[in-house]
């Protein structure tokens, strides 16, 4: 499969490498022929994830991620109105199904009582997308790879989710585990319960992704050494240059 990159694209390109900037060194190890497949692909789920769970309003959310379900359900039929989409449009995928997951998102406000619950709640639209995914990158479905896009999003959600509605999806236990409430933490007085957060996640990443794609295990590696960054005290700092370029090596052979 083959995706063409255009000026139009590479503007969202950049939004997302902006936000993920490890995976701009993945992309050094990934052959040259697909590299625009990786890029479009990554760019393509920077913008649903900001329409999933980044939106401030429920109301903004529900309009932008209908507007993505269509725009995806009609890729499937080879039309398309976004840039990202334009690029993927020669990409043979289960466009339709994500788009119909799209309609069926979990609901932003519920709250979760433990990290189990958190993950679970995630995992209807992590497989949708894996699916799409595992066709784009010629991989086998794969179960734990949904789950390392589940743990992601949530990752993902900090620190910038800390004020929102859905209180970063952290689950419950953990505020009373610390004895603090939202509005506590999104003020800063959290530290240790961010700790604890990150550590979960941390351990819920699956240890080996064998049937992943290189575009899933170069994430959740980068997932892992900035959650145990953020667990052991060192805050959302940018890990050391060389040890991102020696995850980005690791992440890119075959298991």
């Amino acid at each position: 499969m083959a995706a063409v990159e255009s000026s139009a694209s590479a503007a969202f390109i950049g939004k997302w490498l902006a936000r993920e900037p490890e995976m701009a060194i993945a992309e050094v190890f990934v052959p040259v022929e697909r590299r625009p497949l990786f890029r479009a692909w990554g760019a393509l789920l920077h913008e649903l994830r900001a329409a999933m769970f980044e939106l401030s309003d429920a109301r903004v959310t529900e309009v932008k991620t209908a507007w993505w379900a269509e725009e995806l359900i009609g890729l499937a039929q080879r039309r398309y109105r976004h840039p990202l989409t334009e690029a993927l449009a020669d990409c043979d995928a289960p466009w339709s199904a994500l788009g119909r997951c799209l309609l069926e998102l979990p609901d932003a406000d519920r709250r979760h009582g433990d990290t189990s619950e958190a993950i679970d709640s995630l995992m209807s639209p992590a497989r949708s997308i894996n699916a799409v995914e595992s066709a784009l990158f010629a991989t086998g479905p794969d179960e734990q790879a949904a789950r390392a896009l589940a743990i992601h999003w949530l990752w993902q959600r900090l620190p910038r989710g800390l004020n929102g509605e859905d209180q970063a999806r952290i689950p419950m236990h953990l505020f009373a585990r610390h004895g603090l409430t939202a509005s506590q933490l999104a003020a800063g007085q959290g530290e240790p319960l961010l700790r604890d957060w990150a550590r979960e996640l941390a351990s819920a990443l699956p240890a080996q992704l064998v049937s992943a794609s290189a575009f899933r295990r170069s994430q959740a590696c980068f997932d892992r050494a900035r959650m145990r960054r953020l667990a052991s005290g060192k805050g959302f700092t940018e890990p050391p240059a060389l040890a991102t370029l020696w995850r980005a090596w690791r992440a890119a052979q075959a298991p």
